[in-house]
């Protein structure tokens, strides 16, 4: 239970009014989800400001609130406990670095990367969680408000707490960092992803590397050896390491013998400083091994043995809308990458529809890859060529940007574009037979899983 003085100390806040030996059951940003005897924090978000709904919050059982101005009602909060703060986003993040400090035994994990973070952070939740109580980050929460949340939920059971951290510009991850404190890192790569405002892959290392770059003696960086820019960075940080790679020998955790079953599965031997066992990985996609070499990086870290951490994989089901295979009613099966995509993830997505490719037609329907600024339309031209190399059948297009990918494609691959969601499923019921495999890949804010209802 955190109370008054908890929030004063952490904050650096005043109370304004009410008790100061008040307590609170828990911490809510959403008057509407507030439960009685909680604290709410009135931030203030890009479409609406807690401010303005404080007597609603108090109205559903709220013991106080966190604020950072008054507003036209402030004389209706008489009486009431209000703690008044200088912001309350960073406020948010002080009481959750607090509360999290409140656990010295506690373990955290941080996961950033271009690709592959939320994956990997599944993955590592559930090998982690074969021996200790574990707390992760669900959904989107992995910015600076949903990193502190997801903190604030913390209580004595939880030995380890693992979160994925999201960021578009400088200083986020920095930011986060000292808000988690993390005692161990990975970074699952670097690539073309938010481009918009870090302008280039060197950019976006550096944006990354924020997580790790201050690790000391006591800290762990679980280290992708077959990118140049995180071996790079590993090479000029004196903390604990533990190396992966798809391939290379040297490095502390690899994988040999890797197959995939069809549709179901991808086998293969975890390899962790010359010891072996054979895993069974649930989904496809050669890439996911990678995010499984760093997830067993983590835990063996934590001295968890090579059984625990196979008995982990066993209960890991693929993320939805990453590389989530779904069967349809007219007979063809959808891979469903369609959570987010940067230039990378789309060439190693179309690279999976490829491979796939048999008796059958292999489909891709692309949205927009956003947030690439200037160099939008050439990552999208550059797409349309690689598909050009590739084992697919039929190219269906949707948003402008995407438009470009068309430009680039030849007259041997079939290729339209359609400009609804409905639109392409009309397309795919026309075109997609028994057994053909069907690729849904875009941006977030192209929601191109909206193609599947149009299916049913």
């Amino acid at each position: 239970m955190i109370n008054t003085e908890f929030i004063l100390k952490s904050t650096g806040g005043h109370l304004i009014s009410g008790s100061s030996d008040t307590e609170f059951q828990g911490i809510s940003i959403d008057s509407r989800r507030v439960k009685k005897d909680d604290l709410f924090i009135a931030i203030k978000g890009e479409n609406h400001d807690g401010h303005e709904f404080i007597n609603e919050a108090f109205d559903n059982g709220a013991a106080g609130a966190v604020i950072d101005k008054t507003t036209n009602n402030s004389e209706d909060f008489n009486n009431k406990n209000i703690i008044k703060v200088s912001s309350t986003t960073v406020a948010l993040g002080k009481i959750a670095n607090a509360w999290r400090k409140s656990f010295p035994k506690l373990k955290v994990i941080c996961i950033t990367g271009s690709n592959g973070k939320t994956t990997t952070k599944e993955m590592t939740y559930n090998l982690l969680s074969v021996r200790n109580k574990t707390l992760k980050n669900t959904g989107n929460l992995n910015n600076q408000i949903g990193l502190p949340l997801t903190l604030l939920k913390l209580d004595k059971q939880h030995k380890l707490c693992v979160s994925e951290i999201g960021m578009n510009d400088f200083g986020e991850i920095d930011y986060l960092k000292g808000i988690a404190e993390p005692d161990i890192g990975a970074i699952t790569n670097i690539g073309r992803a938010h481009l918009e405002k870090l302008i280039t892959v060197e950019g976006v290392a550096k944006a990354k590397g924020e997580l790790v770059k201050d690790f000391g003696r006591e800290n762990t960086f679980i280290v992708n050896m077959d990118d140049k820019h995180l071996a790079a960075l590993a090479g000029s940080i004196n903390c604990k390491q533990l190396s992966y790679s798809l391939n290379n020998t040297d490095a502390d955790i690899h994988a040999e013998n890797i197959n995939s079953d069809e549709l179901e599965s991808i086998k293969f031997d975890l390899v962790i400083k010359g010891k072996s066992i054979p895993i069974i990985l649930k989904g496809i996609g050669k890439h996911n091994v990678m995010n499984a070499l760093c997830a067993s990086g983590i835990a063996y870290s934590l001295d968890y043995t090579l059984e625990e951490i196979k008995a982990g994989f066993e209960n890991y089901k693929p993320v939805n809308m990453r590389l989530e295979v779904i069967e349809t009613p007219q007979g063809f099966k959808i891979i469903n990458d369609s959570y987010n995509a940067n230039p990378d993830s789309m060439s190693s997505a179309l690279k999976e529809l490829s491979s796939l490719k048999d008796n059958n037609k292999t489909i891709a329907v692309l949205g927009d890859m956003l947030e690439l600024g200037e160099n939008s339309s050439l990552e999208h031209k550059n797409i349309g060529e690689y598909i050009k190399n590739l084992e697919i059948d039929m190219v269906i297009t949707y948003g402008e940007l995407s438009k470009n990918i068309n430009k680039s494609l030849n007259s041997n691959i079939k290729n339209l574009h359609v400009e609804t969601h409905e639109e392409a499923a009309k397309l795919l019921i026309e075109s997609a037979g028994t057994n053909d495999i069907v690729l849904l890949k875009g941006s977030r804010g192209m929601q191109m899983e909206n193609t599947i209802k149009f299916l049913y």
